[in-house]
């Protein structure tokens, strides 16, 4: 298996892969369609817009309870920040998806983010998770939808419970959020 932070490609899952793309920057997800479907949960974001662009196969995004089915031929789709989202693939089909976010500095942090997740063990980790999403600007859609209660939960466990219990973030340059992490602040 190959370690998202040393490699430009990775496995999330079974017949799900990721990949680090240059000129432009860009993380390139690629769904065999032979193994596990590509399903990110509802979730949304305070700092950052991002953009999504199939370039094979379909995909169903959600944004504020909108579902629509996203092919290569509708081109870019935008995801405000602030709006609830959520991405998945068909079950059976094959799918290459690309994401950045609107601004270069945003999409070299989405690369950070996405190596943190995809480094080993993270995701069966929960406070791992949190702990990358605290620092991702990444805040999960709750039933009621309580923003500040999103927020919190993530402030609280990500930024400071994962850490009493020894969590560190595997790529330390994730720090999504400006408003939280000002760029020109060194840590």
């Amino acid at each position: 298996m190959a370690d998202s932070l040393v490699s430009d490609s990775w496995v999330l899952q079974d017949g799900i892969s990721m990949s680090v793309l240059q000129n432009p920057l860009r993380t390139q997800v690629q769904v065999t369609g032979k193994g596990d479907k590509l399903y990110v949960p509802p979730h949304w974001h305070a700092a950052h817009d991002e953009i999504h662009v199939v370039l094979k196969g379909r995909l169903i995004v959600m944004q504020d309870g909108v579902r629509k089915v996203v092919t290569p031929e509708d081109g870019p789709c935008l995801t405000r920040r602030g709006v609830v989202h959520s991405i998945e693939s068909f079950p059976g089909e094959e799918l290459i998806l690309e994401e950045t976010a609107t601004q270069p500095d945003e999409t070299e942090q989405k690369v950070f983010f996405f190596r943190n997740m995809g480094f080993p063990g993270m995701m069966s980790s929960p406070l791992g998770v949190m702990q990358v999403f605290y620092y991702g600007d990444t805040y999960p859609k709750f039933p009621p939808g309580f923003r500040w209660l999103e927020r919190g939960l993530i402030i609280v466990v990500g930024g400071w419970i994962a850490p009493m219990f020894g969590y560190k973030l595997p790529d330390k340059r994730l720090r999504l959020d400006p408003n939280r992490f000002p760029r020109d602040k060194k840590d």
